[in-house]
């Protein structure tokens, strides 16, 4: 700081530069968020608050139904709502049963559910890869890279993805297996009309096989 204000003395220029910063992963067009925000899911810890009254903290865990028990309430759904839209829900349900007048309720995440895929075959570091919290899906480029990328003899332009479909029971409905040019993907040699990236999501299991030698 002293040297700072010496160079001002001297004539020097005396506008501090800013930082570089590096640009975060949300930016990246590899990288897809839902643009409501964050969606509460099943296994999430949150913290529930409503202001001025202390008694009504507390700290619960969504079900397997994506419910939990705000103080003095009976279970109330949140599970693919963003926080603010939970937070207007326990508002109303409080309203509704004449708990409080006009509640200002505030929610926290304090442990997010992983969410992940699992790679195997030719590939660096096999096993789970833990999406961020809240990305939706990410291209299998940028996933198989942030897992520490191919093997020296991955067969990159025959990379299978297998995807297992859910109703909305939660209930598996089907399972189907996709064939993936991530070498034409990753250098964009795709034939004109191609989707530029196979977006991966939540649940997906990727597998690298070798090449023939």
């Amino acid at each position: 700081m002293f040297v700072f204000f010496l160079l001002c003395l001297l004539g020097f220029p005396c506008v501090a530069q800013p930082l570089p910063v590096q640009q975060k992963y949300t930016l990246d067009p590899s990288v897809m968020k839902d643009p409501t925000g964050y969606k509460l899911r099943s296994g999430d810890k949150i913290r529930i608050m409503v202001n001025g009254e202390p008694d009504a903290t507390v700290d619960v865990s969504l079900g397997n139904y994506g419910g939990v028990r705000p103080a003095y309430l009976d279970e109330v759904k949140l599970v693919g709502l963003n926080v603010d839209q939970a937070s207007a829900e326990i508002s109303k349900q409080y309203q509704r049963q004449l708990i409080y007048r006009r509640p200002s309720v505030n929610i926290l995440i304090t442990k997010y559910t992983q969410q992940m895929v699992f790679l195997s075959g030719s590939v660096n570091n096999k096993g789970p890869y833990v999406f961020p919290p809240e990305v939706e899906a990410m291209s299998i480029v940028e996933v198989i890279a942030r897992s520490g990328g191919f093997t020296s003899i991955a067969r990159k332009n025959k990379v299978f993805v297998t995807r297992t479909y859910y109703n909305k029971s939660g209930e598996a409905t089907n399972t189907k297996s996709y064939e993936v040019d991530v070498e034409a993907l990753s250098k964009g040699t795709l034939s004109s009309g191609s989707a530029k990236r196979f977006w991966i999501y939540p649940g997906d299991r990727i597998q690298v096989p070798e090449r023939l030698l």
